[in-house]
Protein backbone atom coordinates (compact mmCIF):
# COMPACT_ATOMS: atom_id res chain seq x y z
CA UNK A 1 0.00 0.00 0.00
CA UNK A 2 2.66 2.52 0.93
CA UNK A 3 6.35 2.40 -0.55
CA UNK A 4 8.15 2.69 3.32
CA UNK A 5 11.60 2.83 1.23
CA UNK A 6 12.53 5.85 0.08
CA UNK A 7 15.67 5.67 -1.26
CA UNK A 8 13.84 4.33 -4.39
CA UNK A 9 12.27 7.46 -5.15
CA UNK A 10 14.60 10.33 -6.40
CA UNK A 11 14.05 13.81 -5.10
CA UNK A 12 12.85 16.97 -7.98
CA UNK A 13 15.23 18.30 -9.57
CA UNK A 14 14.44 21.97 -9.11
CA UNK A 15 17.77 23.38 -10.32
CA UNK A 16 17.35 22.89 -14.11
CA UNK A 17 13.72 24.98 -13.52
CA UNK A 18 13.53 27.70 -16.22
CA UNK A 19 10.77 29.83 -16.15
CA UNK A 20 8.38 29.98 -19.48
CA UNK A 21 9.10 32.72 -22.14
CA UNK A 22 5.20 32.13 -22.44
CA UNK A 23 4.76 33.58 -19.08
CA UNK A 24 6.66 36.46 -19.16
CA UNK A 25 5.20 37.65 -22.52
CA UNK A 26 2.16 37.39 -20.47
CA UNK A 27 3.54 39.72 -17.98
CA UNK A 28 4.42 42.09 -20.59
CA UNK A 29 1.38 42.31 -22.66
CA UNK A 30 -0.60 42.73 -19.86
CA UNK A 31 1.89 45.51 -18.74
CA UNK A 32 1.36 47.28 -21.71
CA UNK A 33 -2.53 46.69 -21.44
CA UNK A 34 -2.05 48.50 -17.79
CA UNK A 35 0.35 51.11 -18.88
CA UNK A 36 -2.35 52.50 -21.96
CA UNK A 37 -5.21 52.29 -19.64
CA UNK A 38 -3.61 54.52 -16.73
CA UNK A 39 -3.33 57.26 -19.86
CA UNK A 40 -7.42 57.58 -19.13
CA UNK A 41 -8.79 55.62 -15.60
CA UNK A 42 -7.04 55.44 -12.25
CA UNK A 43 -3.05 56.40 -13.03
CA UNK A 44 -1.61 55.46 -9.80
CA UNK A 45 -3.07 52.26 -9.86
CA UNK A 46 -2.73 50.75 -13.66
CA UNK A 47 0.71 52.72 -13.67
CA UNK A 48 1.59 50.90 -11.02
CA UNK A 49 0.74 47.77 -12.05
CA UNK A 50 2.22 48.29 -15.46
CA UNK A 51 5.60 48.81 -13.68
CA UNK A 52 5.18 45.54 -11.31
CA UNK A 53 4.15 43.60 -14.57
CA UNK A 54 7.70 45.01 -15.73
CA UNK A 55 9.72 44.07 -12.79
CA UNK A 56 8.24 40.51 -13.28
CA UNK A 57 9.30 40.60 -16.90
CA UNK A 58 12.68 41.69 -16.37
CA UNK A 59 13.10 39.05 -13.46
CA UNK A 60 12.04 36.25 -15.89
CA UNK A 61 13.71 36.96 -19.09
CA UNK A 62 17.55 36.14 -20.15
CA UNK A 63 19.91 37.58 -22.23
CA UNK A 64 18.99 40.37 -24.58
CA UNK A 65 15.22 39.96 -23.79
CA UNK A 66 15.58 41.79 -20.54
CA UNK A 67 15.55 45.15 -22.25
CA UNK A 68 11.89 44.60 -22.41
CA UNK A 69 11.05 44.56 -18.61
CA UNK A 70 13.08 47.46 -18.22
CA UNK A 71 11.37 49.47 -20.97
CA UNK A 72 8.38 48.47 -19.36
CA UNK A 73 8.95 49.71 -16.45
CA UNK A 74 9.60 53.08 -17.76
CA UNK A 75 7.12 53.31 -19.79
CA UNK A 76 4.72 52.56 -16.96
CA UNK A 77 6.14 55.64 -14.97
CA UNK A 78 5.96 57.58 -17.95
CA UNK A 79 2.45 56.73 -19.14
CA UNK A 80 1.58 57.40 -14.81
CA UNK A 81 2.69 60.53 -14.64
CA UNK A 82 0.86 61.80 -17.99
CA UNK A 83 -2.03 60.14 -16.96
CA UNK A 84 -1.81 62.02 -13.16
CA UNK A 85 -0.92 65.34 -15.32
CA UNK A 86 -3.79 65.30 -17.91
CA UNK A 87 -7.07 63.48 -15.14
CA UNK A 88 -6.01 66.68 -12.86
CA UNK A 89 -6.31 68.48 -15.61
CA UNK A 90 -9.19 67.46 -16.89
CA UNK A 91 -10.58 67.84 -13.15
CA UNK A 92 -9.95 71.31 -12.50
CA UNK A 93 -11.94 71.85 -16.08
CA UNK A 94 -14.55 69.73 -14.31
CA UNK A 95 -14.42 72.25 -11.31
CA UNK A 96 -14.89 75.79 -13.30
CA UNK A 97 -17.83 76.85 -14.47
Amino acid sequence: MFNLNSASQSPANTSSYKPSKRKASLYFDLGLICAFVSLFVIPEIFGSVAIVFGACTWRLESGENKRRGLLLIIFGIVTMLVGIYYTSLFGIYNILP
